[in-house]
């Protein structure tokens, strides 16, 4: 794998680096969906699909503050309905906030999935979801990049191991952006669910933020990425 990008030779926060690092996953993921049209298949996804925008997404500490940052830039009449929408979507999930605002106690990928399975159970819609279509597309979350099917769309609305065919992307940045805190990766795996992003971001508005020297962190990400990948 290689990767270049121009960097300011400046101090930054991860959430700075995020518009590189969403490039740099839009490239990983249209060489792993180009492998799998040149064997016969067909992306299923589509604008106005938005079956999956149901799902507990998980986004990095970084994203959470990207997205709320984004929120806070839009016009007001804009901003409110998105702010009204994330409301909401903590309303219906009533059930499960204790759990969504405690992931750090989801150690095991079959936790995970059982909190999934019964968030998509209450049929959620992401806030940022409009008439089925992603309001933020250019600006969503690496998680939401990296999931492609070739299985037929109807099959989204019931998940299930045997009736979801997803496009497999050898090296998920997501992953590393859930542990990338520390600017170099090696911090513990931590992750806020997509609908609580705006009231975690809120919490720690007033928590000094890291900087890193911004090509240095570029190249730890890089590192990260290439220590991820497969080889042949």
């Amino acid at each position: 794998m290689d990767a270049g990008a121009s960097i300011p030779d400046a101090p930054m926060r991860v959430a700075d680096l995020l518009p590189v690092l969403f490039a740099f996953d839009d490239a990983v993921v249209a060489m792993a969906a180009d492998q799998v049209t040149n064997h016969g298949a067909n992306i299923s996804c589509r604008a106005g699909c938005g079956a999956c925008c149901r799902q507990l997404v998980p986004v990095s500490e970084a994203e959470a503050i990207y997205l709320a940052g984004l929120v806070s830039q839009l016009p007001e009449d804009a901003q409110t309905p998105v702010r009204a929408r994330f409301r909401e979507a903590a309303a219906a999930l009533e059930s499960l906030l204790p759990e969504l605002r405690n992931t750090p106690k989801l150690t095991t990928t079959e936790q995970c999935r059982d909190l999934g399975m019964r968030y998509f159970a209450l049929g959620v819609p992401c806030p940022f979801l409009e008439d089925e279509r992603c309001s933020i597309h250019p600006y969503r979350p690496t998680r939401c990049r990296e999931y492609l099917v070739v299985s037929p769309a109807l099959n989204c609305a019931r998940p299930t191991a045997e009736t979801i065919q997803a496009v497999h992307v050898p090296v998920k940045l997501s992953e590393i952006l859930y542990r990338f805190d520390d600017g170099m990766g090696r911090g513990n795996t931590r992750w806020i669910p997509l609908v609580l992003a705006l009231e975690w971001a809120e919490q720690k508005k007033d928590e000094p933020q890291k900087y890193f020297p911004g090509p240095a962190l570029f190249q730890n990400f890089v590192a990260r990425a290439k220590a991820q990948e497969p080889v042949d």
